[in-house]
């Protein structure tokens, strides 16, 4: 992938950087969404108090980082990833599967003494939760039988 200097980037590296650029340009758009929306759910709810002019700004800012990574991706020839949702739902999922586990009485007790009852109260929501969070990967991965 050589540039217009005769200097390039070497496989690994156009990967690497393709993959930088490329998780930016997602925070990019995450956070465009966040500028104009709030967003409630049971244990947060997200907020987005910024002036019009703060909007703006962002914007501006927004799309020249937009036009930077485009600069890249042209002069770096470097590769667009066609994303499949599914696979990204999983990986959210799998992250999510991980805290939950982390998160049962067994394994509190890292956080200080973990009280007997929570095996009875809060291990079984978070049983459930797991279930239903399988369910849904499996669903998203059109792997549903039920």
């Amino acid at each position: 992938m050589e540039n217009r200097n005769g200097m390039g980037l070497n496989e690994n590296q156009t990967r690497a950087v393709a993959v930088t650029l490329r998780l930016l340009e997602e925070r990019l758009s995450d956070i465009e969404r966040v500028i104009v929306e709030d967003e409630e759910g049971v244990l947060y709810r997200r907020t987005a108090r910024f002036s019009p002019e703060q909007r703006e700004k962002m914007d501006k800012l927004i799309r020249a980082m937009r036009g930077q990574i485009r600069r890249a991706a042209v002069r770096f020839h470097l590769p667009q990833e066609e994303q499949d949702a599914a696979r990204a739902i999983v990986g959210k999922l799998m992250l999510s599967w991980e805290s939950l586990e982390d998160s049962r009485p067994r394994k509190l007790g890292a956080y200080g003494t973990v009280d007997p009852a929570l095996k009875e109260t809060l291990d079984p929501i978070l049983q459930e939760l797991i279930r239903l969070l399988f369910r849904l990967e499996a669903v998203a991965r059109d792997e549903d039988r039920s």
